[in-house]
């Protein structure tokens, strides 16, 4: 079983935020010279981040706790008047992270640290999490000026020198010239120093280049594949509900033909869906709504849909601490109403959701909530619910909130479905284009094929700068392939060109 390094300067523990109903967070506790404190920065980090998981605030916890463990211990071992002493201290830590700090000859650590070796992607992982934190508290600006300026070099001991420790070990050069361009820029300038910022490279955890596992949009010539074969339960029983998975169905329709992420069908409520009768001619419309701050939208209600929440006991999905309760929410394009509408683009999918929203409003969930409030839950708002048990511990989740995980893998068996109906094999991975995220790229990218205005996009999309939207225009293999056989018809007849037509003489 392979360990994890164990705390020698600092602690963790996790405790709730006050004034921040519901929200716990990892605390760090350093033991400086002064004695124990807070580190009050990193707190500051995580309420500033209050929709992240636990576990993406334990990791930058931890690795900031493990590097000031590392300096504290290194102390009298490292010279930290050296020439570039912050890079080669952060490079000897994350080295350490990686091969641990144990000598395999004498079986002594000299730092006392005793860290066992840990994974390439653990390592990096934690090496991440720290530049992360520092570039908040550069944007921040938490390490102030004058300790800037004060070019002596202070050990890392306590949360400021830390700070300013770890800030002049990764930022190279003063971007403060940067200040007068607009946010845009600034994260567009941040993304392409990256590389700049990667103070200790790791290598690779395999031959395949960053680009080998950039996102594409889902595979075409699968898609009505997945929609016949994929969600079928059993063709020949009596209930819709009965014969496909109408819950993973619904939100696949969603993903592909209305274009949003895979976290949010999860905060749709009942109510965020007005459908229309089955001789309209007008599409049903489906609005995302801020999951805190929009107003429920309900006759009588004049709350936010927190407070809405709050009253049965229960909280915004993107800040509930259960995982399986847990659904992420980016930061929308909203309207005055704080919502955003669905836009189908294709008529036969804005047809069947509504025809099957009805189905499920009026026949499936009702049957499942009733399940729930037997079970002493609460009811609730949201949309989609779940048909589950638990059979190794026999907890029953109908009826409540549908998961994330729960849906990922009905997505990952309606790809083993299709597989068995076509006999073939669907490699599977983003670089694939063959997870939920890779319809979203379907979508707006078709949107891009069929030459719809950027602005349009932009709010099909729901993105708050037109610039969000350059990850999902990349063209295609068959795209690229047409376009370059349309240049080679016109280069062919083009006059000065005319000697690569003629035939080779033997």
């Amino acid at each position: 079983m392979k360990h994890s390094p164990t705390p020698q300067y600092h602690t963790i523990i996790k405790q709730n935020v006050e004034h921040m109903k519901g929200l716990a967070i990892p605390v760090l506790y350093l033991n400086t010279p002064s004695g124990i404190t807070r580190m009050e920065s990193l707190i500051q980090y995580f309420i500033s981040n209050p929709s992240a998981s636990y576990q993406w605030m334990q990791t930058r916890a931890r690795a900031v706790g493990l590097f000031f463990d590392y300096c504290r211990a290194s102390e009298g071992f490292i010279n930290y008047h050296g020439f570039h002493a912050h890079r080669t201290i952060f490079k000897l830590f994350s080295w350490a992270l990686l091969n641990g700090t144990i000598d395999n000859e004498t079986a002594t650590d000299k730092l006392k640290l005793y860290w066992p070796s840990s994974s390439l992607d653990v390592s990096k992982r934690l090496c991440s999490a720290i530049l992360d934190f520092e570039d908040y508290c550069d944007n921040e600006d938490i390490i102030n000026t004058p300790l800037l300026r004060n070019k002596k070099i202070i050990k890392p001991v306590d949360e400021m020198a830390s700070l300013k420790f770890l800030h002049i070990a990764i930022k190279i050069k003063n971007r403060s010239f940067l200040g007068h361009l607009n946010k845009a820029n600034k994260q567009a300038i941040k993304l392409k120093n990256r590389s700049n910022n990667n103070i200790s490279n790791l290598g690779t955890s395999g031959s395949r280049s960053r680009t080998s596992s950039e996102a594409k949009r889902f595979p075409e010539e699968l898609i009505a594949p997945l929609f016949e074969y994929g969600f079928v339960k059993d063709p020949n029983a009596q209930l819709l509900s009965d014969q496909e998975d109408i819950t993973a169905k619904m939100i696949t329709l969603l993903l592909f033909f209305g274009g949003i992420r895979e976290s949010e069908p999860f905060h749709l409520w009942i109510n965020d869906v007005i459908p229309v009768d089955f001789e309209s001619h007008d599409d049903c419309q489906v609005f995302l709504r801020h999951p805190i701050e929009a107003p429920t939208f309900i006759a009588g209600e004049n709350i936010t849909r927190k407070e809405f929440l709050a009253q049965r006991g229960m909280l915004p999905r993107h800040r509930h601490p259960i995982k399986s309760m847990n659904a992420n929410w980016k930061d929308l394009e909203l309207d005055s109403s704080l919502s955003a509408p669905v836009f189908f683009m294709h008529k036969g999918a804005a047809i069947r959701f509504n025809a099957m929203y009805i189905y499920y409003i009026n026949h499936y969930r009702p049957k499942l909530e009733l399940l729930a409030t037997n079970n002493g839950d609460p009811i609730h708002p949201f949309l989609f619910v779940s048909s589950g048990v638990d059979h190794s511990t026999g907890k029953s989740y109908q009826g409540l909130p549908y998961s994330v995980s729960a849906y990922i893998g009905a997505f990952n068996r309606a790809l083993d479905k299709v597989e068995v109906a076509l006999g073939i094999k669907i490699p599977r991975g983003k670089e694939y284009g063959t997870t939920p995220y890779g319809s979203r790229h379907f979508y707006l990218g078709t949107l891009t094929d069929l030459g719809i205005p950027n602005k349009v996009i932009q709010k099909c999309a729901k993105h708050r700068s037109i610039l969000s939207q350059e990850a999902y225009n990349k063209p295609t293999n068959e795209g690229i392939q047409q376009k370059l056989n349309e240049a080679r018809d016109a280069l062919y007849i083009k006059p000065s060109l005319d000697f690569l037509n003629k035939p080779l003489k033997a």
